[in-house]
């Protein structure tokens, strides 16, 4: 995998000039994996939210109760309108917070950038040691070779 089209043409470039034919060689760019990453930040951030939120609203219905309880207004009608303002106003604030500061954490990458190129390169086993070398020297951020079948 190349980190772009173009060090991976470079490197295409490389293999044939070490004696691998042109039909022999493939380069791709590589499905677009940043959908992936991304809905897997979009669930975690989603999961973090409904999570502090449910704190929130806990919190903050505790809070109404106690609330209605020393201050007023008092009897159940009291109490239940407490809790209920109290668990809304906590759930929404302590949920878009904990929101916001997952966004604003900076302290790792959340969307890694990831390879846009493979390489492909068919050739015999004797030779796929020294070729994964030069894919290494060219630039590639992994090299993974595979054996052909016999006849290949």
């Amino acid at each position: 995998m190349f980190r772009d089209l173009v060090v991976a043409s470079a490197a295409r470039s490389r293999v044939i000039d070490a004696g691998i034919g042109p039909d022999d060689i493939t380069v791709r760019g590589a499905d677009d994996p940043s959908a992936a990453t991304e809905g897997r930040f979009m669930g975690r951030i989603v999961l973090i939210i409904a999570f502090w939120s449910v704190i929130g609203t806990a919190i903050g219905a505790g809070f109404g109760v106690a609330l209605a309880l020393t201050i007023g207004p008092s009897g159940t009608q009291g109490i239940i309108i407490q809790a209920v303002s109290w668990a809304i106003f906590a759930h929404l604030i302590i949920g878009m917070l904990a929101g916001y500061l997952l966004l604003a954490d900076r302290s790792e990458r959340e969307m890694s950038v990831a390879p846009e190129a493979l390489l492909v390169v068919r050739c015999d086993t004797i030779r796929a040691a020294e070729i994964g070398a030069l894919l290494r020297q060219a630039g590639a951020m992994t090299v993974r070779l595979t054996e052909l079948p016999t006849g290949s």
